[in-house]
Formats: structure tokens, sequence, C-alpha cells
């Protein structure tokens, strides 16, 4: 099986390299304070050296 089939709907690497920014931004942190101009932008990019993938991650606040 691989990524996109049935059960499969999104690369394991990928997730592996952007799992913890998404877990950082869940908690209302930013992995990459002072490198980005907004604390709420996360870049992160897929391990894959012959299919790169960069991953813009964006948290969005919502007020309760």
């Amino acid at each position: 099986m691989h990524c996109g089939t049935d059960g499969v709907p999104f690369c394991s690497e990928a997730w592996d390299a952007i799992s913890r920014y998404i877990y950082s931004a869940l908690q209302g942190g930013a992995i990459m304070h002072g490198w980005t101009n907004d604390d709420k932008i996360m870049i992160a990019c897929c391990n894959d050296g012959t299919r790169p993938v960069i991953f813009k991650i964006e948290r969005i606040d919502i007020d309760d």
C-alpha cells in the first residue's frame, strides 16, 4: 500500500515531517519563532530528496 490509496490518504513521510509543527500549532505554539515575520506561519519540508514537498502551515486562532 502507498499514499493516496484507500486507507492511506496521506504520505507517512510527509506526516513525519510536519507532525511536530501541527502539534505545536494545536497547542498555540510556534516552532519557528523569530524565523518568520508571523509566528502563526511555519514552513516544513518533506525529507524525500528526489520529490521534495514544501509545506506552509498556518495556525488560525479562533476566538471562543
